[in-house]
């Protein structure tokens, strides 16, 4: 069940919602893009829609409180007026994450710092001016929430910030009488609380998907899944987020981690060791969380290691996955390229798009991706939905995913139907469905023989549906 609330709730959006409960505990989902430059998922488990609608309006007036104090991309945020000046009384919430940035820096020996605006800036002299940042005295005084800031320091908090407008979004779900659970994602980081949407007998673990990061696809499916219990889970790395690793301790521009995440007991924490995991050696980073109380963590380096802390083996579960292809060559599958074209409108919005595999007679083998999470708006997709998606809502939000821009755009087959069984040999048709708000409908079949031997299929702009091109063979 979902539901969609600007701030604030209107009166008949509460009169709406003010029906008897019901009779058990249900599960509320909220998605919204353009949230500190990435995109907001929410999930509420409670025993009252009102309290799930109240739940997802306090965790997102938090997030926008404190992206005024915290953003540094907003020319009249808290940040910005401390990197502009020499010593400012600044507000709980600044001087908290200053405070904890400094005593995470401590914790990992430097490899996490948010003295680095500077370095982040510069092209040459870096490893000069690394020594002198990290030897600045740098004050904090407690008593009067002051921050005395030398020259040389300017604050880069992205790296622990939104972590903590994580905790705090959560806190604020929380406090809301009859909520039993809340996630907080923001960018693929997260935070849990409580009992979880398919919790039984009480049931506080949250299963946590982690896919494989050499896998562009758009609908990589998870290879780990995490048993999170009111815990936190961050990812950091170029594979991750496309960001530049800088260390702090040498100035060095880094690439030997690909991919690190970090589980531990809150989203600021894990948000910063995510990031130290990066730039320490990975040996050293596994050292790290295994000194650590409470954190789990995995590194994988740029030449495809991976490494795992002590603890990482008792929060993860690999996810069995059946090789493809009864009858299929070995290592062969589908990979599927597709186009969100870029319409001239007066107010364009990302289109919902389906995509899916049926037989020769049209029943469907495999639902790979639905782009859009708004059950009024998938319905939009009314070939789809009406034969398949609303048959079956639980697999459908299980392949969804938050629209996306115009742009090129990437999933795959692996000859797997919806069952988890093997497919044969044999002919198929992929079909891509895309609507648009205020837009148009386009539905899009393409003919496909899989074979013993490899083919390409491909189907002109349509539409809302630009170029398609599907490869059968070995997969890479």
């Amino acid at each position: 069940m979902r539901i969609r609330y600007g701030l604030g709730l209107t009166g008949s959006a509460i009169a709406a919602l003010m029906q008897p409960a019901q009779a058990e505990t249900g599960t509320w989902r909220f998605h919204a893009d353009h949230v500190l430059g990435t995109s907001l998922d929410l999930a509420v488990v409670a025993s009252k829609p009102l309290a799930a609608a109240l739940a997802i309006d306090a965790a997102r007036t938090e997030i926008a409180r404190l992206d005024r104090i915290l953003s540094a991309w907003r020319s009249d945020s808290e940040l910005m007026a401390l990197n502009a000046s020499e010593s400012l009384a600044v507000s709980p919430e600044l001087f908290a994450v200053i405070a904890l940035c400094e005593k995470m820096r401590d914790t990992t020996g430097g490899a996490y710092s948010a003295r680095i605006g500077r370095l982040l800036e510069a092209c040459k002299d870096s490893a000069r001016l690394a020594v002198k940042i990290e030897a600045a005295d740098l004050r904090l005084d407690a008593g009067t929430r002051t921050i005395t800031r030398p020259k040389d320091v300017i604050f880069a908090v992205d790296g622990l910030a939104k972590g903590f407008i994580i905790d705090r979004a959560l806190t604020a779900a929380r406090c809301v009488p009859d909520v039993a659970g809340v996630m907080v994602d923001i960018g693929g980081d997260l935070a849990c609380w409580g009992a979880a949407p398919d919790g039984q007998n009480g049931n506080k673990s949250w299963r946590i998907g982690v896919v494989d990061a050499a896998n562009p696809a758009d609908n990589a499916p998870a290879l780990t899944h995490l048993l999170v219990s009111g815990q936190a889970v961050a990812t950091s790395g170029r594979s991750a987020r496309g960001q530049l690793t800088v260390s702090p301790l040498t100035g060095a521009r880094l690439d030997h981690v690909a991919y690190a995440t970090a589980v531990a007991d809150s989203a600021a924490e894990a948000d910063a060791l995510a990031t130290a995991f990066s730039v320490l050696p990975p040996q050293d980073g596994m050292a790290l969380a295994d000194r650590l109380p409470h954190v789990a963590a995995r590194i994988i380096t740029k030449d495809g290691e991976t490494l795992t802390s002590s603890r990482w083996q008792c929060a993860a579960t690999p996810v069995c996955v059946a090789q493809a292809g009864s009858g299929w060559p070995a290592g062969f599958g589908l990979n599927i390229e597709y186009e969100v074209p870029k319409i001239s409108a007066g107010t364009y919005h990302n289109p919902y798009i389906a995509i899916w595999i049926t037989d020769e007679n049209r029943a469907l083998i495999r639902t790979l991706l639905v782009l859009g999470k708004e059950t009024r708006w998938k319905e939009e997709n009314y070939i789809y939905w009406r034969r398949f998606g609303r048959n079956d809502t639980k697999l459908v939000d299980s392949v969804s995913r938050p629209t996306r821009p115009p742009g090129q755009y990437n999933i795959k087959w692996d000859g797997l139907d919806d069952a988890g069984k093997k497919v044969a040999q044999g002919k198929y048709v992929l079909n891509i469905e895309a609507s648009r708000e205020k837009g148009g409908h386009t539905l899009q079949r393409l003919e496909l023989t899989l074979g013993a031997d490899g083919a390409v299929v491909e189907a002109k702009p349509d539409g809302e549906i630009g170029q398609v091109r599907a490869s059968y063979g070995r997969s890479q």
